[in-house]
């Protein structure tokens, strides 16, 4: 596309308008995830249309997932571990519970299965230069994919997925570096504050980060609905943040007692 346009991947006018692109899909898809909870399920490049700006338009919503509110919350625990994965053994394991929460099994025979469960995420949301546990490979075709070991996959994770890749790729293509993971943290965070219990501490979509967009000029960001949300959001998100923190740690708590 920008070939046609008479511009170079790797000049400056490249560079800049390559990163334009990969921030509005990023953006799109983190609110789709986080606020609105569903996302469109089938981005491949016949269905993203690249607009003046280098803003972006999805089209063909035939392929729509919903994420409910516990599969927000892992998708967003796994985001935020794969954002600072260091290769640790308590990170392998944090990821590998996420995982397999939201009904990802293996096959039987895995000498580790949380390292494979741990790949798969990555394989998601990790860093490009990613080291993956278990001396599993990234490359999909691979005799040491994690993939292959895949017993099952749910669909939301599926439609997930390709929206992941499909920015990463669209990063190497353009020879961008890009971390999806680093860019969807802040939302994710957002999330969990938004979204930590099943009775309480609940936000309507408008009221998170992720539901902010640019004006006409894109100097400044303002949230939907400002004027509703303007004189609770502050209130709501402090105690929000408080309960977040407390409902973790009795949750790590709880599951350091029954180990």
């Amino acid at each position: 596309m920008l070939q046609e346009l008479g511009i170079e991947l790797d000049s400056t006018a490249g560079q800049m308008l390559g990163r334009q692109i990969l921030e509005a899909l990023t953006t799109a898809y983190g609110r789709m995830i986080f606020s609105s909870g569903f996302i469109h399920g089938d981005p491949h490049p016949g269905n993203i249309f690249i607009l003046e700006g280098g803003k972006v338009a999805l089209i063909d919503c035939g392929q729509v997932a919903q994420l409910f509110r516990e599969q927000r919350l892992l998708v967003a625990e796994a985001i935020l571990a794969a954002s600072i994965y260091d290769g640790s053994r308590g990170m392998v394991e944090l990821l590998a519970n996420c995982v397999r929460k939201f009904g990802v099994t293996f096959f039987d025979g895995q000498e580790d299965e949380d390292a494979c469960a741990a790949s798969v995420a990555l394989y998601l949301f990790g860093e490009k230069d990613v080291i993956f546990p278990g001396g599993y490979s990234k490359e999909e075709f691979s005799s040491k994919s994690p993939l292959r070991q895949l017993k099952s996959f749910p669909m939301e994770l599926v439609l997930l997925g390709r929206a992941s890749v499909l920015v990463k790729g669209v990063a190497a293509r353009l020879g961008v570096d890009w971390s999806v993971a680093k860019k969807w943290a802040p939302l994710a965070k957002d999330a969990i504050t938004a979204l930590c219990s099943e009775d309480e501490c609940r936000l309507p979509a408008w009221a998170l980060q992720s539901a902010m967009h640019r004006d006409d000029a894109g100097a400044s960001e303002r949230l939907r609905f400002r004027d509703a949300a303007r004189g609770c959001a502050s209130l709501v998100r402090r105690w929000g943040i408080e309960k977040a923190a407390s409902m973790l740690a009795s949750q790590k708590k709880e599951e350091m007692s029954k180990e």
